[in-house]
């Protein structure tokens, strides 16, 4: 006579094995003017400049240095939106003030990004220097980006997911994290605390484009603004380093949270789409 199963093993037998979870995005997050506050659009169309609309500008102070949120929160609570079609920029902050006019370009210069990069530009003409420089408290300038979306810092596209976020608040006992602190283009959720840092250097595909990954991101300390007012309210750095610790990176080795990538074939994304590792 045959052996005979149990029920509970002829249930096992007849299941599906379990596959692995895909990562999907979740949420996407876009400015135009580099150091603002954050846009959250339901997809966005990526090229090798990132995503369509995405950090079209950015500023500098009166020696024409860089001036980005890890400098100065005043603009943190400011969303920007820019209309190519008609040339208009429109300001929104937090407490309901509009600034709205046309972009008018002037003298073109370059701009050093960090030693790491040389981004062209035209300034911008009145009114945005004056009042630009009034929500600063300093002279400011705006600068349309000669390649649209060119103000990026190393690399136009990055991807961070949900888990490496709570996987931080977990580890340093911290209530939660907004993950909007990081400004990252790609958030998705479904894998691994930190996988996306080692899925170098395979292709990976999200929506109709494909990307090519390029290892972590070194955070700094733009992380520690709060993502709605700009001020520094959490030690986000001195999270990650009782986390984590200083890890390799392709720079050397830093306080790394989240990956960069590069657009290989431009494509759409959109919230809901699968991300699919080559």
């Amino acid at each position: 006579m045959l052996g005979t199963h149990t029920s509970a093993t002829l249930l096992a037998m007849t299941e599906e094995p379990t596959l692995p979870a895909v990562p999907t995005v979740t949420r996407l997050f876009t400015t135009s003017i580099k150091g603002f506050n954050l846009s959250e659009p339901n997809s966005v169309t990526l090229n090798a400049n990132g995503a369509v609309g995405d950090r079209d500008f950015f500023l500098v102070d009166d020696k024409q240095e860089l001036i980005s949120i890890t400098r100065t929160g005043a603009f943190g609570s400011w969303r920007a939106e820019f209309d190519p079609e008609d040339g208009i920029l429109t300001l929104t902050s937090r407490d309901g003030r509009v600034l709205q006019d046309k972009v008018v370009e002037g003298d073109a210069a370059a701009f050093d990004f960090w030693g790491s990069r040389e981004v062209h530009g035209q300034f911008v003409g009145d009114p945005w220097p004056t009042w630009l420089s009034e929500i600063a408290g300093k002279p400011v300038s705006l600068i349309r980006a000669t390649q649209p979306g060119d103000a990026f810092d190393e690399t136009a596209v990055t991807i961070l997911s949900e888990e490496s976020v709570a996987e931080l608040a977990r580890a340093t006992k911290t209530d939660s994290i907004d993950i909007r602190r990081f400004r990252m283009l790609i958030n998705i959720a479904g894998g691994a605390a930190y996988a996306e840092e080692g899925w170098l250097p395979k292709p990976v595909r999200i929506g109709s484009a494909i990307l090519k990954m390029r290892g972590p991101v070194p955070r700094c300390n733009a992380t520690t603004r709060n993502k709605a007012t700009g001020e520094k309210d959490l030690k986000t750095l001195q999270r990650i380093s009782e986390d984590r610790g200083m890890q390799p990176n392709e720079f050397g080795e830093d306080l790394n949270m989240g990956a960069y990538a590069e657009v290989i074939e431009p494509g759409v994304v959109s919230v809901g789409d699968r991300v699919e590792l080559g």
